[in-house]
């Protein structure tokens, strides 16, 4: 696929220069589960909150790429079954289907942990704000990481799995960058856009984070990449018109996943970092919220090219060999691979 120029670096700047927001927008954005995952759908609303104990600390990250597991891995997701969002499960080759929630409340982006073993999500449970809630498998325990801090979305891992990244919207004005430990203490504002940002991913090497945010178009948005630590802010993309609120790196650091196109006709893409490129992977299917296998030789993303009907596929790091996953009649969406 021919690669586009999407960054000017005459317009860099260490600080992005932009209009006012353009609203909050929940949109889809990557989950995961673990590895001890039970038989039976897991109902979550049935849970007592856990202490804030954690198993035995993680060990050391090291940013390799992982073997490919049998099935090709598995793949956890939002599931949209009748009136609420839930969080399902699936292996890359389409088998062993479970649905691994049935609140009667909306659960969002699903993330596993590095190491796996849990996932983090948003969910309503608890009102009618989003919260973190960080579901570990192990003793079935479910801790409530936020509490009435905003509205949140979009949370993101740090490679030790120490950390966690995710998107907020405490107060009126945009939606900024915080960080909580994962055990849920230390929540702290890390960066405050001037516009709403909508999805951020911490890179595998913990130096990076690169975040989706609102610039001068009405569900439109730019990717930025800063240190961090929240400095050296710089803009990505200029150019490739109608960028989605997601995106996902690469395990070796040097790429991002993102979609971007006209309003029913979008396309995922791959962007190299360090040059400045966007190569098109797809071509029709409006796609969305695209997430890498942990060992980079596959990408998982939604898609509506079954009939408008949105399902889970996944393809070849190089946008060949594509395969549908799921084939539900309501919405399968925001898939994230298991470590």
């Amino acid at each position: 696929m021919p690669k586009r120029r999407i960054f000017s670096r005459r317009n860099q700047a260490r600080t992005p220069s932009v209009r006012l927001p353009i609203g909050l927008l929940l949109v889809a954005a990557a989950i995961a589960l673990c590895v001890l995952v039970p038989s039976t759908p897991i109902n979550i609303s049935n849970l007592a909150i856990a202490d804030k104990s954690l198993p035995t600390p993680l060990a050391t990250f090291t940013p390799l790429p992982r073997p490919t597991k049998a099935h090709i891995g598995r793949i956890i997701f939002t599931c949209t079954r009748g009136d609420y969002n839930q969080l399902c499960m699936i292996n890359a080759d389409g088998t062993d289907y479970k649905q691994l929630t049935d609140l009667e409340a909306h659960n969002y982006y699903p993330v596993y942990s590095p190491l796996g073993g849990s996932v983090v999500y948003a969910s309503n449970q608890n009102g009618g704000v989003f919260d973190l809630f960080l579901y570990i498998f192990e003793g079935a325990r479910l801790i409530r990481l936020t509490n009435n801090i905003g509205n949140v979305i979009s949370p993101s891992f740090s490679p030790d799995g120490s950390r966690i990244l995710f998107a907020n919207r405490a107060a009126e004005g945009p939606t900024s960058l915080w960080t909580i430990d994962r055990t849920g203490e230390n929540a702290d504002l890390l960066y405050a856009g001037p516009n709403t940002i909508v999805a951020a991913d911490w890179s595998p090497v913990g130096d990076r984070i690169a975040f989706a945010m609102a610039v001068d178009q009405p569900d439109a948005y730019e990717v930025f990449v800063m240190d961090a630590d929240g400095t050296n802010v710089r803009q990505l993309t200029r150019g490739l018109a109608g960028i989605g609120g997601s995106l996902d790196w690469s395990p070796d650091g040097k790429h991002l996943l993102i979609y971007a196109g006209p309003p029913g006709d979008k396309n995922i893409f791959l962007v190299d970092v360090a040059a400045e490129t966007a190569a098109q992977l797809t071509n029709g299917g409006n796609n969305a919220a695209c997430s890498f296998s942990p060992d980079g030789q596959w990408i998982a993303f939604n898609s509506l090219r079954n009939n408008d009907q949105a399902d889970i596929f996944i393809m070849r790091s190089d946008g060949s060999d594509v395969r549908q996953v799921t084939d539900n009649p309501e919405p399968d969406w925001q898939p994230h691979w298991e470590p």
